[in-house]
């Protein structure tokens, strides 16, 4: 086997520069950009329960379920395990019941803690 100069100089120059990844979650905390579509909830209080998130959702992950603290009314309840995080259901709720954020960290390991109201 023929090791080539080329390889040798590319080896030493990588073997003493930083690392280009990060342990995650144990070394430093990178936080999202602003603008990063990350979890988004719905506020109970306002939700009117109108389904038209359920509808507009292209992974079909929104259901509605009855809302415990207005009787007669619907809850959305997403399954952020199949959610793509389109933003369809904040940008069609006509009442702005959905909170955004920016958080990334979801991962949890029972997938039933990804369902949320």
């Amino acid at each position: 086997m023929k090791i080539s100069l080329k390889f040798i100089s590319e080896m030493a120059k990588n073997l003493f520069k930083k690392p280009a990844t990060i342990e995650y979650p144990v070394k430093v905390d990178i936080p999202a950009t602003p603008e990063y579509r990350g979890l988004h909830y719905v506020d109970d209080e306002k939700c009117i329960g109108c389904n038209l998130c359920a509808r507009e959702c292209p992974s079909n992950t929104i259901k509605m379920i009855p809302n415990p603290k207005k009787p007669g009314k619907k809850l959305a309840v997403v399954n952020y395990d199949a959610c793509v995080f389109c933003y369809h259901c904040v940008l069609v709720c006509p009442v702005k019941a959905y909170i955004t954020t920016n958080e990334y960290k979801l991962a949890v390991l029972n997938r039933d803690e990804l369902i949320k109201a």
